[in-house]
C-alpha cells in the first residue's frame, strides 16, 4: 500500500499537471482500476482523489499572502 508522502506526491503532481481536472483523472484511474478487479490500486486511487480535493480546496486564491 502507498504511504501518505507517496499519496500527497502524486496529488501535487496531478494538481500541477491538470489543475481542475487533477481529482477527476484521479477518479477515472480509481474506475479502471475497479473495471480490472484491482481493488488495492483502486483504494490507492480513490485515497488520492482525497488528497487533491484537500489540497485544493486548502490553497488560497493567486496573489493572496498568509502570514
Amino acid at each position: 500500500m502507498a504511504t501518505s508522502t507517496d499519496i500527497y506526491r502524486t496529488a501535487n503532481l496531478l494538481i500541477e499537471t491538470y489543475g481542475e481536472m487533477a481529482a477527476v483523472g484521479a477518479a477515472i484511474k480509481a474506475d479502471e482500476c475497479l473495471r480490472n478487479g484491482n481493488a488495492t490500486g483502486r483504494a490507492v486511487w480513490l485515497r488520492i482523489v482525497r488528497a487533491v480535493e484537500e489540497l485544493t480546496e486548502e490553497q488560497p486564491p493567486a496573489g493572496v499572502t498568509i502570514n
